[in-house]
């Protein structure tokens, strides 16, 4: 059921990809003016200077574009800004989704993002798999549904992979936990700094 489904390719969605070019337009030109009008820099130099931004600039959009998750009978390949990992899926311990460290604070990024854990419990984040991009919980259950299949009959999990991953577990909660902690503890202080002001 799950494996007909393959291939899915994950992408940078169109309208992030514009976020991206608007960005780098208006700070390529930037960069550009402020390289041309530096002083005490020889006019043979500004070249030297604005050929390697400009570069890293096209770089960034290009490498952007790429950045993706496929998923197919093989595995799953994830592409990042530096580079690319495929995990075939016996090698897969577990995928979910989890909370984004921060993700109160990060106004616009995405609050949860998918993993694949790997045979020494590592986890690989799955780029564009994430609720920016896709329903996370639907295509969790749907990357599950595949992993099952295809992962083999001699599966088993990995003793020791799990305990790396629920070491993981735990200290997300931890620092969910801490995260909800300070922010009540900011909250009270503004309170109290309020109480006493109209005390006053």
């Amino acid at each position: 059921m799950g494996a007909g489904l393959l291939p899915r390719d994950y992408r940078v969605r169109a309208e992030r990809m514009t976020g991206a070019y608007t960005a780098v337009g208006i700070g390529a030109p930037g960069v550009l003016l402020s390289v041309l009008t530096m002083e005490h820099v020889a006019p043979g130099v500004k070249p030297l200077i604005a050929a390697p931004v400009l570069a890293l600039f096209g770089w960034l959009v290009w490498a952007s574009r790429r950045c993706s998750t496929l998923l197919d009978r093989d595995g799953i390949r994830v592409r990042r800004l530096t580079g690319s990992r495929r995990l075939a899926w016996a090698d897969v311990q577990e995928i979910r989704a989890a909370p984004r460290p921060g993700a109160a604070a990060a106004k616009g990024r995405p609050p949860a993002l998918a993993y694949a854990h790997d045979r020494a419990g590592r986890r690989l984040r799955l780029v564009c798999v994430d609720d920016g991009h896709v329903d996370v919980a639907r295509e969790v259950a749907l990357i599950r549904t595949v992993w099952r299949e295809l992962r083999g009959p001699d599966w088993a999990p990995d003793p020791e992979a799990r305990r790396a991953i629920g070491r993981q577990t735990a200290r997300e909660r931890r620092g969910a936990a801490q995260a909800w902690g300070r922010g009540a503890l900011c909250l009270l202080f503004v309170a109290g700094m309020a109480l006493l002001a109209l005390g006053d």
